[in-house]
């Protein structure tokens, strides 16, 4: 498969313009988010699994992909609320909510802020600023360089302008993909989301992501000391983040299950994407709280 061949439709609500595409038979809506350094086409093996189920929705995040890049906004609250405006724009009012890396901050903040809109959420390879995050950002710790790199400021884009193609291969093959099946990710994908963060604004915005996890702390705590309800699937990478996703969600939400992948790195819908659908699916089937009242 080639990223020219995915079909994007274009969804313009206010200043926000949403590049995604759209595949299933009906069926559960279910709308992917993708993480860092990554685009909608995280999910393309994940999408033709999933259709025949499912409804399936895949934005590129603001910010991202052929998706619009705002000026500000960036804080997990705000691309919450825009992408509750997309998903409004298409005439969806309930949908399951899947979001790994940063697209689970996303996913997290979408389900606090609007429960009775989600049925259930998958929370894949994250953690949550406020519940577990800092440990990952604490490198004294053996956390990761990249959180304060990417915080730093103007410098970070003009070290990696020019770079990305080295940036992202880095990041996607330092003990993850690397570590396992490194045919998993071509370095047509790898120039794929390297030409992505080469366009006007999207190292800015990719980096804003981050540079906004301290507002992101504040809000998270705030809602975590109201627990999500509807069923969370916790998704762990054996070469990943393992437990540390669920460690987190349990934090915040009372109705949690947990499935660790086996041989995979922080990837799985690149890496494992028949084992990761084959949870998704059995997850789906749970009913969630509202349903079953």
């Amino acid at each position: 498969m080639n990223p020219e061949t995915i079909v994007y439709e274009s969804l313009r609500i206010g200043d926000m313009r949403f590049a995604y595409h759209r595949a299933g038979h009906g069926g559960v809506p279910i709308v992917l988010l993708h993480g860092w350094p990554q685009t909608s086409w995280a999910w393309r093996h994940v999408t033709p699994l999933l259709s025949p189920m499912c409804d399936v929705i895949v934005p590129d995040l603001p910010g991202f992909g052929y998706s619009s890049k705002p000026e500000g906004g960036f804080d997990k609250k705000t691309i919450a609320r825009r992408l509750r405006d997309f998903v409004q724009a298409l005439g969806l009012s309930r949908i399951a909510l899947v979001g790994h890396d940063l697209g689970g901050h996303v996913a997290y903040a979408y389900a606090a802020q609007w429960p009775e809109e989600v049925s259930h959420l998958v929370f894949i390879e994250s953690s949550l600023p406020s519940f577990g995050q800092e440990e990952a950002m604490d490198v004294s710790k053996g956390g990761s360089w990249h959180f304060g790199f990417n915080m730093a400021g103007d410098i970070s884009e003009a070290l990696v302008r020019g770079r990305e193609y080295l940036f992202v291969d880095h990041f996607m093959r330092r003990e993850t993909v690397g570590l396992f099946d490194p045919n998993s990710v071509s370095p047509a994908d790898i120039e794929h989301y390297a030409s992505s963060l080469a366009r006007p604004g999207a190292l800015r915005s990719s980096f804003s992501y981050y540079r906004t996890l301290p507002i992101d702390r504040n809000d998270n705590h705030a809602w975590g000391q109201t627990p999500l309800a509807m069923p969370v699937l916790a998704v762990g990478a054996a070469g990943g983040y393992d437990g540390a996703s669920a460690h987190t969600i349990r934090r915040v939400a009372s109705d949690v299950q947990d499935v660790r992948i086996e041989r995979c790195g922080h990837y799985p819908a690149e890496e494992r994407p028949a084992e990761l659908v084959t949870a998704i699916r059995e997850f789906l089937a749970k009913p969630d709280a509202a349903a079953s009242a």
